[in-house]
């Protein structure tokens, strides 16, 4: 199973992630918007544009967003384009395809 993961390196979810995918056997594509301005408007087209990122976008006009929002790291997009915020999900997935 690939999964490419968009994430930060700064990111102690995303780094969670990643570990976790490869310990399932997953293949990890890693996508870092800390280390490539391209890799930013990557993640920037997809915060702005599909569903999966709906309650963020709504909760940047929270007043305590800046100090307390989250942007929603990391993101996991699978081999059939299909994206989730959700390790478990990915992590359930592998491990179905194992049996």
């Amino acid at each position: 199973m690939n999964v490419k993961i968009i994430g930060s390196h700064f990111c102690p979810q995303t780094l969670y992630s990643i570990i976790k995918c490869k310990e399932a056997g997953i293949n990890v594509s890693f996508v870092d918007l800390s280390g490539s301005l391209g890799a930013l408007k990557e993640f920037l087209v997809l915060h702005e544009q599909d569903s999966i990122y709906t309650a963020h976008r709504e909760m940047t006009a929270d007043k305590d967003y800046v100090q307390n929002g989250k942007i929603g790291l990391p993101c996991f997009v699978m081999e059939d384009g299909t994206k989730t915020l959700e390790l478990d999900r990915i992590l359930g997935i592998a491990q179905a395809k194992k049996n």
